[in-house]
């Protein structure tokens, strides 16, 4: 269920209390003798399972991922990382056992040009999590909420999380976060385009791991790779982690609801590996992973998943393109490359007086940075020079983006790390009453995906500060190709 479903009325104060108990049990178990059903249980070791830091890990050392901030100019970001005199910091660790060594820092993220079951690793995560948990309450009915905020009005973390005396509390959080200052901006959390417009699977999954997934990532703190949320390696150590990725696992569940006879691909004979209540290692097939009900759950919403129906335009599909080129043959527009200013920059696009209407992409071609630019960056459409019109298409964010350790040589600044991004625009072309005119506007605007509460009263002068963001022009963001296809 959803969190405020969760915690709601004299039920959801003992669910509440059952969650609160397992996460304080499970942090209890940290320093348990390795190698032992306890230690499995672990706050720590289920952290781990999806990343840690050490000499072992893919993610680096502790003082490698140190060494990046400083690099980068954000060492007042450390103490999130190493700890303050009064707050532990993360420590470096070695699996210590077979067991271990086979399931650490086993996460499932895609790098460029890959299909990794990033929905599949998580929902198998998720599912023995959530029997830990059940173990750890001593409460067999207890499940993993999802934070709901796909929903506008449920943006701002939870008061739950917010409760410094609380297990669910984390202070590596942006702090006018944590105090309920600021929540995450609704255009970060919302997936009504690859819910109605992508053609496939993979590539659904595909957009919600470099989308909502990531934006939510790296707003929960200053900006991504700040530690924790915002780095791969340690962001499964914050609670709201758990509920952040319940709501990707029921976005997946939205998709199946509604295509149901999309047939899996190769990838649902992968298989992973992880530990069950008892300590003991489990592996199993993606192929299991499908139906949540063979599973024992089910979500309260996954058939009215998005804010708003397609408009008719936007119904038109193809089916399972080999490639953006295929599925959308005809240039209306293309410019190479286009450096982004720090704060705002626009792009005026003229399209031939014969097109019309369609089906239509946004292509963002090797959209590089030398390294973590310090903002997100939100990608609108307007009428051509009516900023005032523009219309929100995507947020491009870096989560995980520099945080392997086969790119640790760009923390010396050494190359960009591109990536190409793809957007339906049909429904924004639809709003803006296109073909009037035929002329455009492209803007990116650099942004930290998060919007003052109406709890605010005064607006500290943090909150505004956090709420604001500009690129690094030292991190030279670039697009190397921008088109518009149909």
């Amino acid at each position: 269920m959803s969190w405020q479903a969760f915690v709601s009325g004299p039920a959801g104060a003992m669910r509440l209390a059952s969650l609160k108990k397992a996460v304080a049990k499970m942090r209890a178990l940290d320093n348990s003798p390795t190698g032992t059903a306890n230690f499995r249980r672990s706050w720590k070791y289920w952290a781990n399972i999806h990343g840690y830091l050490g000499s072992t890990s893919p993610f680096g050392t502790v003082a490698q991922r140190s060494q990046q901030l400083t690099n980068d100019g954000l060492s007042q970001y450390l103490p999130y990382l190493v700890g303050t005199s009064t707050q532990p910091g993360i420590v470096d660790q070695t699996p210590p056992d077979a067991i271990a060594k086979a399931i650490w820092a086993t996460c499932q993220h895609s790098p460029p040009g890959t299909e990794l079951n990033f929905f599949a690793w998580h929902r198998m995560y998720l599912y023995y999590f959530e029997r830990v948990l059940r173990w750890a309450a001593n409460d067999p009915t207890l499940t993993l909420p999802y934070w709901d905020y796909t929903n506008p009005a449920q943006t701002a973390l939870p008061a739950e999380f917010r409760d410094t005396t609380s297990p669910l509390y984390d202070w590596r959080r942006s702090p006018p976060v944590n105090q309920g200052l600021l929540a995450l901006n609704p255009n970060i959390t919302n997936i009504d385009g690859p819910l109605t417009t992508d053609t496939s699977l993979l590539q659904f999954e595909k957009d919600i791991e470099s989308g909502v997934h990531g934006n939510v990532h790296c707003a929960m703190v200053h900006y991504c790779p700040i530690s924790l949320m915002g780095l791969v390696g340690v962001a499964a150590n914050d609670p709201i982690f758990y509920m952040h990725h319940t709501n990707i696992d029921r976005m997946w569940s939205c998709w199946q609801h509604s295509h149901p006879n999309e047939l899996p691909g190769t990838w649902a004979s992968q298989s992973f590996t992880f530990v069950d209540e008892t300590g003991t290692e489990v592996t199993r097939t993606v192929k299991d992973f499908l139906d949540t009900t063979a599973l024992g759950y089910v979500y309260d919403n996954s058939s009215a998943c998005t804010r708003a129906p397609a408009p008719a335009a936007v119904a038109m599909q193809i089916q399972s393109p080999a490639s953006v080129e295929q599925a959308f043959p005809n240039i209306l527009f293309s410019h190479l490359p286009l450096r982004l200013n720090s704060t705002m920059t626009s792009l005026d696009v003229t399209i031939p007086a014969a097109a019309r209407l369609q089906n239509t992409e946004l292509v963002l071609r090797d959209v590089s940075a030398m390294f973590a630019p310090g903002a997100l960056i939100d990608v609108y459409v307007a009428k051509n020079n009516q900023s005032s019109s523009r219309i929100f298409v995507a947020t491009i964010n870096w989560f995980g983006v520099f945080d392997h350790m086969d790119k640790m040589d760009h923390m010396d600044r050494a190359g960009p790390i591109a990536r190409t991004f793809e957007y339906n625009v049909t429904r924004q072309l639809q709003q803006l009453g296109f073909p009037d005119g035929n002329a455009l506007t492209i803007i990116f605007e650099a942004s930290s995906g998060l919007v003052l509460t109406s709890n605010n009263q005064g607006a500290s002068a943090e909150a505004i500060a956090a709420s604001q963001a500009t690129l690094r022009p030292d991190a030279k963001v670039t697009i190397g190709a921008i088109e518009l296809r149909q």
